[in-house]
C-alpha cells in the first residue's frame, strides 16, 4: 500500500475509534491487525496517544476473591464485571508486557467509553493471543503457552460461537491463567479427564482461575456440574 493511500486508511481508522469511544457502541471489530500511525505525520499526536492507549487496554478474568484481597483504595478504582459466578472480568493495561489495573483515567486517556470498553478489549485480546480456539471432536486440547492471558481466550466470544458452530458441544477447564484445555464434543472419560486436569493443575496456579468445567451455550458460558 503506498504512503499516500496508507495514511488516509490510518485516519478514517483514528475517526471510527473516536465515533466508537463517543459513542458507547459495544459491537466488536474485526480481528484484524490493528494500523497504528508509524510516523507524526501520519496523526495529530493526541489521536496517536489515544491509539497507543487503545491498544494496551486488555483484561483478565480473576476470582471475586482476588478483588477482594486488594487494597480498599484500589478496589474503588478498579473497573470490572461480572463474567460466571465468582468469577470477574477485570480490566487491565498492559505496559510492554507489564500489566496493571486499569482505572477511569486510562480510558479517558484512550477515549473509550466505558460501554465499549469490552469491544476494544476483545479486539487486543485477539492480537495477543493469535491463535484460535480448536479442538478434535472426543479429545482434548490443550492451550498453555504460559501466556498471561490464556484464560482471557474466554473472552472472544465469536470465537467460541464459530467453534461451536463446527463442532457441536464445547467444553473447557481454566484452572490457571496461563492455560485453558478445550474438548469438542466429549464424552464421560474426556469430561472425567478434563475434571483430573483441572485437579492436578488449580492447587499449583500462580494465578488460580476456577476449578469448575464451563460449557458453551446460547452465546454465553455456563458452569457445568462435575462428571
Amino acid at each position: 500500500m503506498g504512503d499516500m493511500n496508507w495514511g488516509k486508511y490510518v485516519r478514517v481508522t483514528s475517526v471510527f475509534w473516536v465515533l466508537l469511544a463517543l459513542s458507547g457502541c459495544a459491537s466488536a471489530p474485526p480481528t484484524a491487525n490493528r494500523a497504528q500511525p508509524t510516523t507524526a505525520s501520519d496523526a495529530h499526536p493526541a489521536d496517536a496517544n489515544a491509539t497507543a492507549m487503545r491498544a494496551q487496554l486488555t483484561a483478565v478474568i480473576r476470582d471475586q476473591s482476588f478483588l477482594d484481597s486488594l487494597p480498599k483504595d484500589q478496589q474503588g478504582k478498579l473497573i470490572s464485571e461480572p463474567f460466571l459466578g465468582h468469577l470477574v472480568v477485570l480490566y487491565m493495561v498492559d505496559e510492554h508486557g507489564a500489566a496493571r489495573i486499569a482505572e477511569a483515567e486510562d480510558l479517558r486517556k484512550a477515549e473509550v467509553a466505558r460501554a465499549a470498553l469490552r469491544a476494544v478489549v476483545q479486539w487486543n485480546l485477539a492480537t495477543l493471543l493469535p491463535s484460535v480456539a480448536s479442538c478434535e471432536r472426543d479429545a482434548v486440547t490443550a492451550f498453555t503457552h504460559g501466556n498471561y492471558y490464556e484464560s482471557s481466550r474466554l473472552l472472544l466470544d465469536q470465537q467460541w460461537s464459530d467453534l461451536a458452530a463446527k463442532k457441536g458441544n464445547v467444553v473447557v477447564a481454566v484452572p490457571s491463567n496461563d492455560a485453558l484445555f478445550v474438548a469438542c464434543d466429549p464424552s464421560p472419560a474426556v469430561l472425567q479427564k478434563l475434571t483430573v486436569t483441572v485437579q492436578n493443575t488449580y492447587p499449583h496456579a500462580t494465578r488460580p482461575i476456577s476449578q469448575s468445567l464451563l460449557g458453551w451455550s446460547n452465546g454465553s458460558w455456563q458452569e457445568l456440574k462435575p462428571p
